[in-house]
């Protein structure tokens, strides 16, 4: 019993290595002008760029997100955006770092859809279609974010 109780202290400690491992990444230039909002206990993401578009985003543990990158996929001609955001350090809901992505119809300022960008510095495999988006690699399984 003594060994068992020393065997999940170091699988604590490698545990608790890999998360400090883990920092949130830097944010890029292409964040620049967007900032978060909490209204009634839910975070929004907006800027000025995009009058009335106030993108909801979701945390997994009772932090602050922080947008990390903003991007227009090329094939999709200015209609789609993906914003990239902090979305929790390892506790309350996951034992993982996580960076969502916001899938963004920008002709409606809908939020079509989110998935993990990253968990616990894993990057998702992201599949780009002409009228959906597969993400596969999570813990939670596939996600398929539909496009207009």
């Amino acid at each position: 019993m003594r060994y068992l109780g020393i065997g999940c202290a170091a699988q604590l400690l490698w545990a608790s290595a890999l998360w400090a491992q883990c920092g949130i990444p830097q944010a890029s230039a292409s964040s620049a002008g967007w900032s978060v909002q909490q209204v009634n206990g839910d975070w929004f993401a907006s800027n000025p760029e995009y009058p009335g578009l106030q993108a909801e985003i979701f945390m997994n543990t009772p932090e602050h997100p922080q947008i990390l990158d903003w991007g227009m996929p090329e094939r999709y001609q200015g209609r789609i955006g993906v914003l990239q955001y902090y979305a929790g350090e390892p506790g309350t809901s996951y034992l993982v770092t996580i960076i969502s992505n916001a899938v963004i119809d920008l002709e409606t300022g809908a939020v079509l859809g989110e998935a993990s960008f990253s968990e616990d510095c894993k990057r998702m495999d992201w599949h780009w279609y002409d009228d959906k988006v597969v993400v596969e690699g999570s813990d939670l399984g596939e996600a398929v974010i539909n496009l207009p």
